[in-house]
């Protein structure tokens, strides 16, 4: 069986792939589509409507990713990333134990930060989001449940 260092290719080398330095410790952060889940699951709302509020957080902040200029709605947007793609990079922790963890911090904004580097490197084009089912039609469980029974009457 091959593995992708036959090819040359080393995971820890992609774009996709980096490193975020919490509390002495080097933790590593993936954009997947399995970050993409996550941050559905966190956000709980479609990846898309993630997506355009982050646009939104990002141009409303001009570049300055400051404590002071994050509204405490934004802080949604910053944990379901960070969650996401510290998930997708291999933490098995409870998003409640990772937002205790991180709480509100400047550390925690330059986690962001540098979630966000990787995330700008690697965002998905629109035609390729569609493609996908779960990400961007991603709803609560219960949701799922409703619109079914609402389907049978």
């Amino acid at each position: 069986m091959a593995r992708l260092s036959d090819y040359g290719i080393n995971v820890k080398n992609l774009s996709n792939v980096d490193t975020v330095h919490i509390d002495g410790g080097d933790f590593p952060v993936v954009l997947s589509h399995e970050a993409i889940e996550y941050i559905g699951i966190v956000y709980g709302d479609d990846y898309t409507q993630f997506e355009a509020d982050l646009k939104d957080f990002l141009e409303r902040s001009e570049g300055e990713m400051r404590m002071g200029n994050i509204k405490s709605h934004d802080w949604k947007i910053i944990k379901s990333l960070v969650y996401g793609m510290l998930c997708a990079g291999g933490l098995e922790e409870t998003p409640q134990d990772v937002f205790a963890w991180l709480g509100m911090r400047n550390e925690t904004v330059e986690v962001f930060g540098k979630c966000m580097e990787v995330f700008s490197k690697n965002t998905f084009q629109v035609e390729d989001v569609k493609k996908s089912k779960k990400p961007q039609d991603y709803r609560t469980p219960q949701k799922k449940a409703n619109k079914k029974k609402n389907k049978k009457r």
